[in-house]
This record gives structure tokens, sequence and C-alpha cells, in this order.
């Protein structure tokens, strides 16, 4: 019998083919789990997914269960950060974060959850932001859209425990990835309102992912975990 806490478990990560959703797919394979990834980046033998096309997505969700037999872990991290100033943000804009950041976690969570309200069990992970506690000049919709995500998190965790299913929120802070660096100045701003004076990487991430998907955080659900070197202005 294997010791690694995801042994024989499935787990879909979404926008897990590079940056934070990379490492959290890495992470959770050291675990032992299988790990299937849905990203609009297509790969090879791996086909693109919308996380808000809600049949593309629901037939991901049945190949996976088709395959696997089971989907244990859902961690919905796929989602965009325009940089912009708030009088410069149109509708459209507007509406395409929100899209993505929120309606695509709605529906990567609607397709699952009857797989593992079946199995009498699960782990729902929302990848969202601190910047919901700080606020953040330039991001009105990527907050927005992510204090959105909380909210269902915590709304979803009330429906899914009595199912044995847990739904959690991850929030980091400043985390050094491409996407991130393209943001400069944050880097210098974020930091200096930081306990630990660096940005975060990837990995800091996906360790704390690592924990509340297993069985042993089955009794935390409706959270939000912030990883953010402790932000002074929370």
């Amino acid at each position: 019998m294997s010791s690694l806490p995801l042994a024989d478990q499935v787990a879909v990560v979404t926008g897990g083919a590079r940056g934070i959703g990379a490492a959290i797919a890495a992470r959770l394979r050291a675990d032992g789990a299988t790990v299937v990834v849905f990203d609009r980046a297509p790969d090879e033998g791996r086909p693109a997914v919308d996380v808000t096309d809600e049949h593309a997505v629901q037939a991901a969700v049945a190949e996976v269960v088709a395959r696997h037999g089971r989907i244990d872990v859902l961690v919905n991290n796929a989602g965009v950060y325009p940089h912009v100033p708030f009088e410069a943000m149109t509708l459209d804009t507007w509406r395409a974060v929100m899209g993505l950041n929120l309606d695509g976690v709605f529906v990567c969570s609607r397709a699952v959850f009857p797989v593992m309200r079946e199995q009498g069990y699960g782990r729902i992970v929302n990848i969202v932001s601190s910047t919901f506690f700080i606020g953040q000049r330039c991001l009105t919709a990527y907050v927005a859209s992510k204090g959105g995500v909380i909210g269902f998190t915590r709304a979803l965790a009330t429906e899914a425990g009595p199912l044995g299913i847990t739904v959690n929120a991850v929030a980091p802070g400043l985390i050094d990835t491409r996407g991130a660096a393209a943001a400069d100045p944050l880097f210098d701003e974020v930091v200096g309102a930081q306990a630990i004076g660096r940005a975060g990487a990837p990995n800091d991430v996906a360790e704390a992912v690592a924990y509340v998907v297993t069985p042993a955080a089955g009794f935390i659900t409706g959270q939000t975990i912030n990883v953010d070197g402790g932000h002074r202005y929370h």
C-alpha cells in the first residue's frame, strides 16, 4: 500500500500548463495523484479546454471519469489579470475577466460536483488572490472576480460539506511568474509591505494546495488561506 497521501486519486487542475498551475500539478503528482490538466493551450496528448465553455468542460470531465473512474480533486486555477486603470476598463474587458475568473470556476465545479457527490468524497480548491483583502490599483475587474470566487467558496462549502466534499480557496500574494513579472512595478510595492521580503514562488502556493486536498484536511472547508508572505495591509 502506498504511503503517498494522494495515491489512487485523480486530480484536475485548470490553467495547469504553466506558472502556478503547473507547480500545483507537479506537486499533486509527487503526492501520488493522477493529474489531468485543463488549459486553453493545447499540448501533445492534451487537447485545449476552455473552462468558460460549459459543454467542452462537461465533455472533458466525462472523458476523465471514463478513463480513470473518478475525480477526487479539482483545482480551479485558470485566470487572467489585465492591469488596466479603471477609467480605461471597457465593459468587454470586464466581462472577459469575469467570464474566465468567476464563471469558469462555476462551470468546472458544477461539472465535477455530481462525480464527487456520487463518490461521497471530493476536494475543490479555488485559487483567488490576496489583492481582494488589500485592494490594488489597476486591477478592479480582477479583484472583483476573485472576491466573487471567495464568496462562492464559502457558499458552496455549506452545501458540499454534508456530501463529503470540502471547498476552500488559496489566495496567493505576489508570485514570481511570467505574468506577474510583466506587471512591474508591483514587485517593489508589494514586497515592501510583506513580513517576508521576497516574492513568492509557484511552489509556495502548490504546498498550500497540496495540504488542503489531502484526506487529512477533511475538517477544513469554506476557508481562504493567504499565501502572501505576511502582507501587512490585511
